[in-house]
């Protein structure tokens, strides 16, 4: 299909700012980047372990497996890390053109899709995460990929639905948070598209098969069948629970995380100094109880091995599966007992956390103590623009959502319910903004339908 001069000229526009983002952001490093290169050397090396050089056995537990595997897939080919790092770029490439894709399904003019082009251009977080070795520019395709094989004028054909359903299983391997997202979509499916039941079913099972080796690793490695990670989800909702309770700065060395309380200027739950220092002791007594009763599940000879992973804290310690297990266990029944003994501080802090993720915040000490003009300049911009266009943009999405539901196509309903669940899902845990990353471009997609359709009307 031949594009339109005005389609073409956005587009590059949109694709040389993408680039000069992406040559801007390759000396950043993302957290968990160590990580995620020490899981795809284990898999290179037959296991899915950081530490497959040691003489233990440690499955991870942590991570679910499809960034390690992507990653291993290309330095098994080159083992240069810009390299993937350029994949990522040509996928962010291929994410607009498919995204444009779906604005054009929606809508009857080329007025969306030229919004659309503008609003992802000045959308830097996207690009920004393409030069990272991080999993969310990967999950930000899987997203787009899955509603256009959804919107898709194919959307009937049994084999566009066993392609649904793969890359229902790809994201969820890649972000387990979404694991439930496919079942949301069966529901809405028979709801609103009854007439086509059998594709949903057919969705769903594909993504279950999809499941399977992953919950078949869990079962072969950790004794449970699980398609998820079997670490990692009671931590970080335990520490999600304190966040507003613990000062800014407070740093927890209790989890494999490391938690941080980041001093947020847009945190609304002021405590006092007496009431930050009794919930430390709180906070650390609870702690201080189940690593007493964790002590019983750590093997004798899994000290050495412990000080050797505790040497990089770059890469997260992988304990013993039987230590895992009860702590999750220990952790889920502390974080139960906090919301009974105080579940107004529970519900109103998990509704902030609903609309805190779609904005960057500033991190006050960082902002203070940063040297560089561009880097104050980088956090004032990404907390500008995500507050703007992201936030502001779900609140009035919303808005026209409440107001207009009866008279919206399911595929727009759809594309909102991908960003409910998102921000949804994510509520139980710490602040953190690139949660809501994967469905930014999913929001400009409304917001590019939206705002042309007011406009036109007004006129």
């Amino acid at each position: 299909m031949l594009l339109k001069p005005n389609l073409t000229f956005l587009i590059s526009i949109n694709f040389i700012i993408a680039l000069i983002i992406f040559c801007l952001s390759l000396n950043s490093s993302f957290p968990d980047q160590n990580d995620y290169l020490a899981l795809a050397d284990g898999i290179l090396h037959g296991q899915f372990s950081s530490y497959h050089d040691l003489d233990g056995n440690y499955p991870n537990a942590l991570r679910s497996p499809g960034y390690p595997l992507f990653l291993s897939v290309i330095l098994a080919v080159s083992n240069n890390i810009f390299i993937v790092k350029l994949i990522q770029l040509s996928i962010y490439f291929c994410t607009i053109l498919l995204a444009l894709r779906i604005v054009a399904r929606l809508s009857s003019s080329d007025i969306p899709q030229y919004t659309f082009l503008i609003l992802s251009s000045i959308s830097f977080q996207i690009p920004y995460y393409a030069a990272l070795i991080s999993s969310e520019l990967v999950t930000i395709f899987n997203i787009i990929l899955i509603l256009y094989l959804l919107i898709n004028r194919d959307n009937s054909s049994v084999k566009v639905n066993i392609y649904t359903g793969m890359a229902f299983a790809s994201l969820a391997m890649i972000k387990p948070a979404f694991v439930l997202l496919p079942f949301t979509v069966f529901f809405i499916g028979i709801v609103f598209q009854r007439q086509h039941t059998k594709n949903y079913i057919i969705i769903l099972l594909t993504f279950i098969l999809g499941c399977i080796p992953f919950a078949t690793w869990n079962k072969v490695n950790h004794g449970v069948l699980k398609p998820t990670t079997i670490e990692g989800m009671a931590t970080i909702a335990h520490m999600g629970f304190w966040n507003f309770k613990l000062p800014s700065g407070y740093q927890s060395t209790f989890d494999n995380y490391q938690s941080f309380i980041v001093p947020d200027l847009s945190n609304p739950f002021k405590n006092s100094s007496a009431e930050e220092l009794e919930n430390i002791r709180k906070f650390e007594k609870e702690w201080g109880d189940i690593n007493l009763a964790l002590e019983p599940f750590i093997p004798d000879n899994f000290q050495n091995d412990l000080l050797t992973m505790k040497s990089d804290p770059t890469i997260f310690v992988t304990y013993p599966t039987a230590y895992v297990i009860e702590r999750e266990k220990l952790l889920t029944q502390a974080l139960l007992k906090n919301i009974k003994n105080d579940p107004a501080y529970f519900i109103k802090t998990r509704t902030y956390n609903f609309f805190r993720v779609f904005f960057t915040g500033i991190n006050k000490s960082n902002f203070t103590s940063e040297t560089s003009k561009f880097k104050k300049v980088q956090m004032i911009a990404a907390f500008g623009i995500t507050f703007t266009i992201i936030f502001c943009g779900f609140i009035y999405t919303s808005f026209f959502v409440l107001k207009n539901w009866r008279n919206l196509s399911y595929e727009f309903l759809l594309i909102y319910i991908f960003i409910i669940y998102t921000a949804g899902v994510h509520m139980p845990f710490s602040v953190q903004a690139r949660y809501s990353v994967p469905i930014h471009l999913c929001l400009l997609i409304l917001l590019s339908i939206i705002t042309p359709r007011l406009y036109l009307n007004k006129k």
